[in-house]
Order: structure tokens, then sequence, then C-alpha cells
């Protein structure tokens, strides 16, 4: 039988960059090369000025859990094995949010304003991607 793979995000040229940086386990977003503003996910132009130059700059990985959902009912038969899981809403230290998974602690745990940092799942030779967990608190 088959082994019943999770869905993988469709790459574009715009976010090509985006994966290839975690791939190799960088966090990596695009920053506005007028204004500065951190942006995710990826555009051609900036939301804040309407610059249309950015650089990919690596990110601390840090941030607080904003909000999240957690799922009961499995709606891809990849996830089947990981009922109930959580879709998390992260606001990354640098400003943008950031949605992902938030592993390492019971869905009953999750609260707002969590610290959290980022991990790497490698789920193919051609995927990583961006997980997080508790992470400490600045200043401890």
């Amino acid at each position: 039988m088959a082994k019943v793979q999770k869905p993988l995000p469709i790459v574009t040229p715009l976010d090509e960059p985006y994966w290839k940086f975690t791939q190799r386990h960088e966090l990596r977003l695009q920053r506005c090369s007028r204004c500065r503003q951190f942006r995710f996910p990826a555009s051609a132009v900036c939301p804040e000025c309407d610059a249309d130059a950015a650089e990919w700059i690596a990110v601390s990985g840090n941030g607080t859990l904003f909000s999240w959902v957690v799922f009961h009912k499995c709606y891809f038969p990849g996830f089947a094995q990981e009922i109930p899981y959580n879709v998390a809403m992260i606001r990354l230290d640098e400003g943008p949010m950031f949605i992902s998974n938030v592993t390492g602690v019971d869905n009953a745990a999750l609260r707002k304003g969590m610290r959290l940092a980022v991990y790497f799942e490698d789920v193919s030779e051609e995927f990583t991607i961006p997980k997080f967990r508790p992470g400490q608190d600045p200043g401890r």
C-alpha cells in the first residue's frame, strides 16, 4: 500500500528563494530595500511603500503565539496520524505573521503570547517546513 502524503506547497518564482533557504534550515523573509519592512508571504511590491526592490534577510525565528485553532477532523489523509493538531498564527519578533504548527506542547497548554522558536522539519528531499515549539522568553 502506498504511503499517504501530506499536501506540499506549490512553489512560485516569487517564493522560490524562501523554500531554498528553508531547505538549508534558514528562515529568511523578504525585506523592502526602501522602507526596510519585513513582509511575509513574499510579494512583488512592498505593501508599505510600493517599492519593488527587496532582499532576503535571515530572521531570528522567534515570536509569540497570536492565535490558533485545533483540528479534530481529518481533512487531508496525510494528517490522519496527527489528529488533533493545531494551526497557529505566530507574530515573528521582526513583525510579520506566520502560519505554522506548534509542537512539543499539548494543544490544551497553548496560550496567547507564548514564546515560540522555529525549527525545521524535512518532509521530503525538496521540502523543509518551518514549525515552532516553545522557546525561552527574552531576558531569561
